[in-house]
């Protein structure tokens, strides 16, 4: 009867304890902070336990990895501007985007300048960053903005534009609705960047 008893209390006690969590939780409004954050911890062990398959292309020159679940499909072009094209596209259709191959005629900067001036006159951002990166030894620049679709609605953008040899760049396209979003994804994405290597 005594072990009952103290069975009984413990089980009350733990009761209250969780119930007055649950309103600490609603009565502060932290109950969506909460939420992402618990979202976000999932999605950061996601990307750890995540597997990669590894694409080997044009000739073994270029290396780069993509999560073994997102499905992929290789495209063609005519013009001989766009060497190599692959599209992707994550398991739960969140994520899609395309790696690509470009020849230019001009410096990769000067591609990216122009690329920004002509950008932020057609469509309207929400914000448009550039900064320096570097990937397999090899300058580049990550472009990260937010932009309005036909919609109105926005989509974020996480690219990546590599220098390689012989006037080549190597450009990888991250696109997600804004709403969609998750801060895990930058260090997927990041990942993904960092797996490049390229050859002469």
């Amino acid at each position: 009867m005594v072990i009952n008893s103290r069975l009984w209390h413990i089980r009350l006690f733990s009761f209250i304890l969780i119930a007055a969590l649950i309103i600490a939780v609603f009565s502060t409004g932290k109950l969506p902070e909460v939420y992402t954050a618990f979202s976000e911890n999932i999605g950061y062990e996601k990307v750890a336990r995540q597997l990669f398959e590894t694409y080997n292309v044009m000739d073994n020159s270029f290396h780069f990895e993509l999560p073994d679940s997102w499905e992929t499909q290789e495209s063609f072009f005519t013009g001989g501007e766009i060497l190599y094209h692959l599209n992707f596209i994550s398991q739960d259709k969140k994520i899609n985007g395309f790696v690509q191959v470009w020849r230019l005629s001009g410096p990769l900067k000067q591609f990216i300048e122009e690329s920004e001036k002509a950008a932020t006159g057609a469509v309207e951002f929400k914000y448009f960053n550039i900064r320096e990166i570097a990937a397999d030894n090899k300058k580049g620049y990550l472009l990260d903005y937010s932009r309005a679709n036909q919609e109105g609605k926005y989509n974020r953008a996480y690219e990546a534009f590599i220098e390689g040899y012989s006037n080549k760049i190597y450009r990888l396209s991250f696109f997600v609705k804004e709403k969609e979003w998750r801060k895990y994804y930058q260090i997927l994405f990041d990942r993904i960047i960092k797996s490049i290597e390229i050859k002469k």
